[in-house]
């Protein structure tokens, strides 16, 4: 009865008075459920988008190129390139932080330990197989095509020319297999 009285007192006398505002700082369980859902649906559509087309060339210019017009293998290899450029930007920036290399392989490869910053691992795996999947094809076209010696010599040639274009800072793996950065 004591304490009763003594809680009845206080609160008379205007000694406790509770918040204006109450503040939160987590998220509701619902909120928590709707993100983890959201980052699953982007990865999806993401992998569904439509990839955007290569830059146009006029009939002049590839006549000019030597290339076939009655071909279908020049819209084969525009699909392939479109995958290359739609990812250039991601993978330009995965590499200077060094969560991807260029491997002595001619593929990407993921090096989450040596990666700085965040970035998120399902959608950089993603990444990586559509750009090593539009790689392989193109080496396959190449080949087919009549490019000398072997599948893999094929990759190796492409490798050394695609090497100069690579941005610098980048992380590139030796013939050693150590990986180095890219100087320019």
């Amino acid at each position: 009865m004591k304490t009763f009285c003594l809680s009845l007192a206080l609160a008379l006398s205007g000694c406790i008075k509770p918040p204006d505002v109450v503040m939160v700082d987590r998220q509701t369980m619902l909120e928590e459920q709707v993100s983890g859902e959201l980052e699953a649906l982007d990865q999806e559509l993401r992998e569904q988008a439509l990839v955007p087309t290569s830059a146009d060339f006029s009939r002049g210019q590839l006549e000019a190129a030597g290339v076939d017009l009655g071909d279908d293998t020049l819209t084969q290899v525009t699909r392939v390139h479109a995958v290359l450029v739609s990812e250039l930007e991601l993978i330009d920036e995965l590499l200077v932080r060094r969560c991807l290399g260029e491997a002595t392989t001619g593929l990407l490869e993921e090096t989450p330990a040596t990666c700085s910053g965040r970035h998120t691992a399902q959608h950089t795996t993603a990444s990586v197989h559509r750009v090593n999947r539009a790689r392989r094809q193109l080496w396959d076209f190449l080949a087919r095509k009549g490019a000398p010696g072997t599948l893999d010599d094929v990759a190796r040639a492409w490798r050394r020319e695609h090497l100069e274009g690579v941005v610098c800072g980048a992380q590139v793996q030796a013939a050693s297999g150590a990986w180095e950065v890219k100087r320019c």
